[in-house]
């Protein structure tokens, strides 16, 4: 996926990322597990990198996720994409650690009769969460990607959470592309009524941007409410939704579960 050069770009782009099942239905590693094994390895993934705070050990556990992508035949600039945002975002809101944190001075910088200094302890936390955040994400990315929505549904529904929570992502998740074909159909008829020499993104596509979402969210309201009236209609209940059976393991479910989990294990022993 090229640089968007229209806002049109952008929401092909957003449905391209969103979209999974291709990716699920590949013959990997994580596709041909069992997806409850999949969910408790990334868990125990998760929640050991939280343990850890070794920079060096953190880095190191960054590779197995990337790794796993690889075994798992998920192309790896899909799987940047969708990873890369929300650790840029999460290192830019802790920026204030490098200033906040005493410690021995490595950088500073004088703005008048304010100071600005990085300590090397404030830069050490720095670091250490974003690399973090960047494992997490690399790793629920990769639960998502390997499994698909319709199995994580499946899984979560067989697990007994509860299913509002499991219909509500399962709508969101629908509907999604639903509002953005709704958003694209709208921005051809407006460029289709407009003469424009260049597809650019300026603060005039911006501003009508506004007014595209303002009728959308109208649109999508009314939308909703017909949707659920014709669900209802059909005898739809939630609460007499139907209950998934426990997904079987099998061998190789516990080999990589297990495996996995020592390796890990030791890494926080030491």
């Amino acid at each position: 996926m090229g640089i968007p050069t229209s806002l049109r770009d952008i929401l092909e782009g957003a449905e391209s990322l969103v979209e999974i099942e291709d990716l699920s239905g590949k013959h990997g590693l994580l596709q041909s597990l069992n997806p409850l094994a999949t969910l408790v390895t990334i868990v125990f993934m998760i929640v050991s990198s939280l343990l850890i705070s070794s920079l060096s050990f953190l880095a190191l556990l960054c590779v197995i996720p990337f790794a796993l992508a690889a075994l798992s035949k998920i192309p790896m600039k899909n799987f940047l994409l969708r990873i890369f945002w929300i650790p840029v975002f999460a290192a830019v809101i802790s920026l204030p650690v490098l200033f906040l944190t005493p410690g021995q001075a490595v950088l500073s910088a004088n703005f008048g009769s304010w100071a600005m200094i990085v300590t090397s302890q404030g830069l050490q936390r720095f670091l250490v969460f974003s690399v973090r955040v960047l494992f997490c994400v690399a790793s629920l990315s990769l639960l998502i990607l390997s499994t698909g929505f319709d199995k994580l549904m499946k899984l979560l529904s067989s697990l007994r959470v509860p299913a509002v929570v499991v219909q509500m992502f399962s709508l969101t998740y629908r509907y999604f592309f639903v509002s953005v074909h709704e958003v694209q159909s709208m921005l051809l008829a407006k460029e289709a009524r407009t003469y424009v020499t260049r597809r650019t993104i300026n603060y005039s596509m911006l501003k009508d941007l506004g007014s595209i979402l303002a009728a959308l969210f109208i649109r999508t309201f009314e939308r909703s409410e017909r949707v659920y009236m014709a669900m209802k209609s059909r005898g739809f209940e939630i609460e007499k939704s139907n209950k998934v059976a426990m997904p079987s393991l099998r061998l190789r479910d516990f080999v990589f579960a297990t495996s996995t989990m020592m390796v890990f294990g030791l890494i926080i022993l030491f």
